[in-house]
């Protein structure tokens, strides 16, 4: 697959003729990676003029290079880079100013992405170094916040054992404090990350679910015993580890 970049930047042309250049000497499928040229600090989400000069880029993209590379587009890369740039939007609410950012951030490209057509699939790419623990970047860069968006490039895997991600307002400090350590213990093995308010829908081909029972509400408690109703199999990490789960005793 071929990755060609797009610059979209406030003071770009979008002069793509160098990439069409590319598309045009590159065989198999391209991904278009868009590159708006986000300032080092400081981000406002809110200009509504500045996201309109986002669109027009999608939209240039739209009437041209995709019409003439329809057939070869697999998706469009409206972010890639380090999740640290949640530090740097700027958010006027109170609260927990990680998580207001990232979601702040998540409507914003899901925005973006609905100038695309349907059929190019939109990625959105954390990757890098990064100031968050791995408990926390899993809870900043949720699922259930990033639904419409693809966060991997890689093809979806198969996974037997699934991890519960609580929901932000089940994941205190303590709570992280404990995913932390469950993310350590499996360290090497596979596992697809489920957030809560995504169980449903994520369940499917697993054998097991691993949760930490104190961080789970009573909608997700519900939606375990759904899990447990299809034949899944429940365990809880508590403070001394792995052991069997109190819902799954009492099913």
């Amino acid at each position: 697959m071929t990755s060609i970049i797009l610059h979209a930047s406030l003071d770009s042309d979008l002069d793509w003729t160098y990439a069409r250049e590319l598309a045009t000497q590159s065989e198999g499928p391209i991904l278009w990676e868009f590159d708006f040229g986000f300032p080092s600090k400081n981000i406002s989400l809110n200009d509504a003029g500045i996201f309109f000069s986002y669109t027009l880029a999608l939209e240039q993209f739209v009437k041209t290079l995709y019409q003439e590379f329809k057939e070869r587009s697999t998706g469009a890369v409206l972010y890639r880079g380090s999740p640290d740039i949640f530090l740097r939007i700027l958010v006027t609410e109170e609260g927990d100013q990680e998580l207001i950012a990232a979601t702040i951030f998540a409507e914003y490209f899901h925005r973006l992405a609905s100038f695309l057509p349907e059929e190019i699939k939109p990625f959105c790419l954390f990757e890098g170094a990064h100031f968050f623990s791995k408990a926390r970047f899993l809870q900043l860069t949720s699922k259930d916040r990033f639904w419409h968006l693809e966060l991997s490039l890689q093809e979806p895997e198969e996974f037997l054992q699934g991890l519960l991600l609580p929901e932000d307002d089940f994941c205190t400090l303590a709570i992280q404090i404990r995913l932390e350590q469950l993310l350590a213990s499996l360290e090497g093995q596979k596992y697809r990350v489920i957030p809560e308010g995504r169980l449903v829908e994520m369940w499917q081909g697993l054998d097991q679910l691993m949760i930490i029972e104190e961080s789970v509400s009573p909608q997700g408690k519900r939606k375990i015993l759904g899990f447990l109703a299809t034949g899944g199999e429940v365990i809880n990490f508590g403070a001394e580890g792995f052991e069997p789960s109190r819902l799954e005793k009492s099913y």
